[in-house]
């Protein structure tokens, strides 16, 4: 008797499993070939999320601490039990697994324990934050410089827990808030963080929706609406180049430069209209790069469709080729450098897209304006027009010694035409 060889049922399932995992995949380690260029931007300081640095001995210190907000979490209401809340993380524990992109080797009390202990610690910390920022006696917040690093380790891709964990917790411990709340908390935590300009908007993503807090401020801050196509009227004889010139080469090109003021968003405000090219406000400090890098990887292994950050960075890193480049947007008021030295911010932004795939040319987010920016230069007429302000209207003094000469011209030629005229009388 001919015995059904199981081997096929098995790969079967396991190949539906792959495509389930597929869609909720979305906590990844940083592959090498990005983390060659700056590992550190992606290593957590003092704060551990989630098992791909869990254990780390330099982490240990806030260990302690989780376990003292566990407490606290747990006096928020004392009807529910330990037990309770341990059985609600048993409960998410193959749907949490899910969410990472590479295997999970710790076992399940060890996971149920870490889903538990960095879950309420965040939830805590948030609910804490929301009504004060600094509290003194507390070892988190009443440290500033411990809660903006903590701050700055929370928004690390491979630091992240997923949101459903966060919502269950929230939910036991307060029934009567609603869940879009803690949304609300979440993304009043990190406002201080965004480098650019404060844009009041409501959450553009729900909770059921959000994967994890880095996720979340990457759909609040920084996705903007859909790409606008390239026009078609002009750049139909226009070669489409999918880089623009510097700074310093489009001012000479007749091209200004200022500060987007209308709240479109740090990615979303970039217009060129009337050879002015307006940008919004971007405030370069210290954790700048180590954020648009984690967003950056965060949308390069998520495999969008659209790759709005890293358009952006494509921006600026055409902008930005020398200090020069940088002191012109500085100037403008585009860009406030927080790192003290303009060479710091230019290498900035010519290394934050080594290593990185661009978007195809047709998915581009700033298609629009490079061809107006091309079509104005391809123009003669605006490049003479510049040179000529450059070389002969860069100063007052110039101006006048240049209306001083053409009223002499233009009084000898009238001096020249009555005497001609005089002459035939």
């Amino acid at each position: 008797m001919n015995r059904r060889d199981p081997l096929p049922n098995q790969i079967q399932i396991s190949l539906q499993n792959l495509s389930t995992n597929q869609s909720t995949r979305s906590i990844f380690k940083v592959p090498r070939v990005l983390r060659s260029v700056n590992d550190r931007a992606y290593e957590p300081e003092i704060l551990s999320i989630g098992p791909y640095h869990r254990g780390k001995d330099d982490l240990k210190m806030m260990e302690e601490h989780k376990k003292h907000y566990l407490q606290m979490f747990l006096q928020r209401r004392p009807g529910n039990s330990l037990t309770s809340y341990v059985a609600a993380m048993r409960g998410l524990e193959e749907r949490a697994r899910r969410y990472y992109h590479q295997p999970v080797s710790l076992g399940t009390d060890a996971f149920v324990e870490m889903l538990l202990l960095d879950g309420c610690f965040i939830v805590e910390l948030l609910c804490k934050t929301a009504t004060s920022r600094l509290q003194q006696g507390d070892p988190v917040t009443g440290n500033l410089l411990v809660l903006s690093t903590i701050s700055h380790d929370m928004l690390l891709l491979e630091n992240q827990l997923p949101f459903c964990v966060l919502l269950e917790l929230f939910s036991m411990a307060m029934p009567n808030e609603r869940e879009d709340l803690f949304v609300v908390m979440a993304s009043g935590f990190f406002k201080w963080m965004f480098p650019g300009s404060e844009v009041e908007r409501s959450n553009t993503i729900s909770s059921q929706e959000c994967k994890h807090l880095l996720d979340l401020v990457y759909h609040n801050w920084l996705l903007p609406s859909p790409p606008v196509m390239p026009i078609e009227s002009e750049a139909k004889n226009i070669k489409s180049e999918f880089m623009i010139r510097s700074a310093k080469e489009l001012k000479e090109a007749g091209i200004n430069f200022g500060k987007q003021e209308e709240s479109y968003g740090l990615f979303q405000g970039v217009r060129f209209e009337k050879g002015m090219m307006k940008i919004p406000f971007l405030k370069v400090v210290d954790t700048t790069e180590s954020l648009f890098r984690n967003l950056i990887a965060y949308e390069q292994c998520s495999q969008r469709q659209h790759l709005y950050i890293t358009d952006y960075i494509t921006l600026m890193d055409c902008l930005i080729n020398t200090r020069e480049d940088v002191q012109i947007l500085r100037h403008c008021g585009i860009i406030e450098n927080g790192l003290g030295d303009d060479e710091m911010v230019c290498m900035l932004f010519n290394k934050l897209g080594t290593n990185v795939m661009i978007s195809d040319r047709d998915l581009f987010y700033y298609a629009q304006v490079f061809e107006q920016v091309e079509m104005h230069c391809a123009r003669r007429r605006n490049v003479w027009i510049a040179k000529l302000r450059r070389n002969y209207f860069n100063s007052p003094w110039s101006l006048i010694s240049f209306v001083a000469a053409l009223s002499l011209l233009l009084l000898t030629f009238l001096q020249t035409l009555f005497t001609v005229m005089s002459y035939y009388k």
